[in-house]
């Protein structure tokens, strides 16, 4: 891969303690489709959600980001509910590709010479040794096993598609495509839009000349993409330009969700303030720490360690500081699994413990956080007994399409057994679940039948109106160190420090902010052992100055206020953080 040669080096105008309102804020995600619904459509609205936004400031959040939306109606109110409490919005902002429905794709595919041909990737056929017609090139769609081009019969040309042949990828290379983009930025700024976070901008480059992908998965006929058509240095380019055009005349919020798994090197120029691109990024490292046991398969579960866990996070959180970049700071998402039920165990004796375990480790990451929705009452991943027939998501049912595949090639007999045991680890499903509001039916998320299942433990307590009066609760956790963060400012823009990087049940690090001369100590027992978790017994290191420091936050027996020890007994899943003297 070409590595970016930008400057990485760290600024001298602005330092990771500097201070800004978005390097502080509490960022919280909201999926529509399954956030609430004011009705009884089965589907999120946007009136639900504003119905929700009293709850959100409440919970302490600063900010609110909405996936994509289709209806402008009921936006305008969202916003000015934002803003009447302080709060901004943030809007997804998709633009590596449009829908296949959009006016642009429909004149771009109306014939070669319409004047928006050129917005969209086409490439004649290519012939094979059997006289057949065959795409451009071997580049595997993300979504399943089949080709990123599409046959159009109208124009007898291939269209690229990096996901869903539904979704036809932009030509960045057209500075028209690039003016177009920067148009709609500027139209949701004025309308009152806070920022964007900005979908697989990292993808928007491709290499000149569209080359086949090296195989690297022998005996399948497409291949990744990925060193092809991820972070090529044109991108920089590009979000130079977009910065200069729009951001850099707004005090607007900017992060780009950038897929791969490259070294950290090549994602800090994307927010090195001196480079002027965005302010921070979504890396994707630590969501593959437990995935690809078959083939790098995104969607194949395999077995982890804590080191491995550590190895994600740890550098991210040191290479950041060092290069002068910003760090986006989420484990959840609606592409993702629940972190308790795939860090840690969602059994329900272990599961509000587990919940406020990673609450702590979430929120003692350097960065600005980002929450996403049911995370704060900790929801898990859907039961194990649901049927293949309750998954929904485009991915899903591509993959088990796709493994149903693998094994007839393989003259196997078919059957999905596993990769379904798979998905309940790793699958997008489970994090798109509808909220789990109260007690009522379809806990209260619509008066109608949803659009996919609500889980069935909202009706056990696991919903918020429950957990909002329980002084005890995930829920009251969550509020308390979302302020914590705020009280205790070494937890956004403290250097971060590993400690005893080789243990394989507790992961320890110091937050350390010389500016404001504090330095807190943060020590995770998130040692799994037969999947319940075990107590631990933790040395701190000698490095650590143990006179003088108080317990502010736990999840465990032990009082606040206490001091610090030599040895600390853990009991399982338990968490603590210090101010050091």
């Amino acid at each position: 891969m070409t590595e970016y040669d930008g400057d990485i080096i760290a600024p001298t105008v602005e330092k990771p303690t500097d201070r800004a309102w978005w390097k502080s804020a509490t960022v919280y995600q909201v999926y529509p489709a399954s956030f609430a619904d004011h009705g009884s459509s089965g589907h999120g609205t946007l009136l639900g959600i504003l119905s929700k936004i009293p709850y959100l400031h409440e919970l302490g959040v600063d900010v609110v980001w909405l996936s994509p939306i289709y209806d402008l109606e009921d936006w305008d109110k969202v916003r000015d509910a934002c803003h009447e409490r302080g709060m901004k919005l943030v809007m997804d902002l998709v633009v590596n590709h449009t829908s296949d429905e959009h006016a642009w794709f429909k004149e771009s595919r109306s014939s070669k010479t319409n004047p928006k041909r050129d917005y969209y990737i086409w490439r004649d056929a290519k012939i094979n040794e059997k006289g057949e017609r065959v795409p451009p090139n071997n580049w595997r769609s993300t979504f399943g096993e089949g080709s990123a081009w599409e046959w159009d019969e109208t124009t007898q040309q291939y269209y690229l598609h990096l996901f869903l042949k539904e979704q036809p990828d932009l030509n960045w290379e057209n500075p028209a495509v690039r003016n177009e983009v920067y148009d709609l930025m500027h139209w949701w700024l004025k309308r009152g839009a806070d920022g964007f976070r900005m979908d697989v901008i990292n993808f928007i480059s491709k290499a000149p000349g569209l080359p086949d992908a090296p195989i690297t998965q022998p005996g399948r006929d497409f291949q990744p993409f990925d060193n092809l058509s991820i972070n090529r240095p044109q991108v920089h380019e590009w979000l130079k330009e977009m910065n200069k055009e729009v951001l850099s005349k707004y005090d607007c919020f900017a992060v780009g969700e950038t897929p791969g798994h490259e070294p950290v090197t090549h994602y800090a120029p994307y927010s090195v303030p001196s480079n002027k691109e965005l302010q921070m990024v979504f890396h994707f490292h630590h969501q593959g720490f437990d995935r690809g046991a078959r083939d790098g398969d995104w969607l194949q579960g395999k077995e982890w360690k804590l080191t491995d866990l550590k190895k994600v996070f740890t550098p991210w959180q040191v290479e950041m500081e060092q290069h002068g970049g910003w760090n986006s700071n989420y484990v959840e998402n609606h592409d993702q699994a629940r972190t308790v039920s795939r860090i840690t165990s969602d059994h329900p004796d272990d599961r509000a413990k587990c919940a406020k375990l990673l609450s702590m480790f979430h929120c003692s990451l350097g960065g600005t956080i980002f929450v996403y929705q049911g995370q704060e009452m900790g929801q898990i991943n859907v039961p194990r007994e649901w049927g293949e027939e309750e998954y929904k998501d485009c991915q899903t049912i591509q993959h088990l399409e796709g493994e149903r595949e693998y094994q007839r090639r393989a003259g196997q007999k078919e059957d999905v057994t596993d990769a379904l045991k798979y998905l309940r680890q790793v699958a997008r499903d489970n994090g798109r679940t509808p909220v789990q509001w109260d007690g009522s039916e379809y806990a209260g998320f619509s008066k109608g039948k949803p659009w996919m299942r609500v889980h069935d433990d909202y009706a056990q307590g696991w919903n918020i109106a429950s957990q909002q009066k329980d002084a005890n609760s995930v829920w009251r956790f969550w509020q308390n160190m979302l302020k914590a963060r705020k009280t205790y400012e070494s937890l956004i823009y403290g250097l971060f420090h590993p400690l005893d990087e080789a243990n394989e049940d507790v992961y320890a690090w110091i937050r350390e902010d010389k500016t404001i001369n504090q330095r807190l100590l943060v020590i995770l027992n998130m040692g799994r052992g037969d999947g319940r978790g075990k107590d631990v017994t933790w040395i701190v290191p000698k490095e650590v100055q143990r006179n003088g420091a108080k317990l502010i936050i736990t999840n465990g027996p032990a009082k606040e206020g206490s001091g610090l020890d030599d040895k600390i007994e853990l009991s399982k899943f338990e968490g603590r953080v210090y101010l050091l003297a």
